[in-house]
Formats: C-alpha cells, structure tokens, sequence
C-alpha cells in the first residue's frame, strides 16, 4: 500500500486526531541491543512520527527517539515502506512538543555518518619512527666518509 494511500484510509476511518507536521529534521534511532543511529523525522503528531533509517526495523518493535526540542520518546513500529516507518508512541507526547521540533531554534545537522580521522598502524608509526632515528646517522656517516676519503 502506498503511503499516499495509507494516509487516505487513516483520514477516512477517522484514526487520526491530528494533522501531521512536516519537520524534516534530523532524530536519533536507539533500538534494543544496537547503537544509536541518526535518522530523519519527516513527520510527526502527538501520537507518532513517520521516519527514514538505513537501520531495519520490523513491525511491533520498541524503539527510543531523540527527537529535538522535545526531547527522548518510547514508540512502538507499527509499519514499514522501504526505508521509511511510522512510529506509535507509547505516551502522546505534551501539548506544544510538535511546534518545539519544529521551531527555528532547532538546529538542523547533516545525518550522514562522519568520515573516520586517518589513523596510522602500527607497523607504520615503528616504521617512521625508525626512518627518523636512522636518517641522521646516516647522515654523520656519510660525512665521515666523506672527510676520510679526503
């Protein structure tokens, strides 16, 4: 089923009390047993949110969202359409919390994981190190040869 079309079935069987807000910012997943992951909240009401994760999730699952300017909420999967889903939360979620997220004093970040800092191994640190303990005895080496050739 299309999300259009899910949206459409919501409205006419009445389930939903609220309009969903477009927010369009960025939210920390933290499921059982896995590290948090950044995700994007495209949506949100005061009784659940529509996400996008490149971390699975099935349905009936309980997850953790850090949501800003509202703050850590427990939800629950409740369906999935690729990589987005529709989460229920577990308790609504206070009056003025959807206009907290969406506020302009929320800093938007960019959800793409960070590029790793280049790390040498340890062979190569030993290496380098070696290479600069060694070059000026060379060098003095070379010198002496050179004043005892003469």
């Amino acid at each position: 089923m299309s999300l259009q079309a899910r949206t459409v079935d919501e409205f006419v069987a009445g389930r939903r009390e609220e309009d969903r807000i477009s927010v369009g910012r960025a939210c920390v997943l933290r499921a059982a047993g896995r590290p948090p992951v950044h995700s994007a909240l495209l949506d949100l009401t005061r009784h659940g949110c529509r996400i996008r994760t490149g971390h699975p999730l099935a349905v009936g699952e309980s997850v953790r969202l850090g949501l800003a300017g509202v703050g850590t909420i427990e939800a629950s999967v409740v369906w999935s359409e690729g990589t987005q889903y529709g989460c229920e939360f577990i308790g609504s979620l206070r009056p003025g919390a959807v206009s907290d997220a969406t506020r302009g004093n929320v800093v938007n970040f960019d959800v793409s994981p960070a590029a790793k800092r280049f790390k040498w191994s340890p062979r190569q640190r030993v290496l380098t190190l070696a290479a600069y303990a060694l070059t000026p005895w060379l060098a003095i080496g070379a010198a002496v040869l050179l004043f005892r050739a003469h």
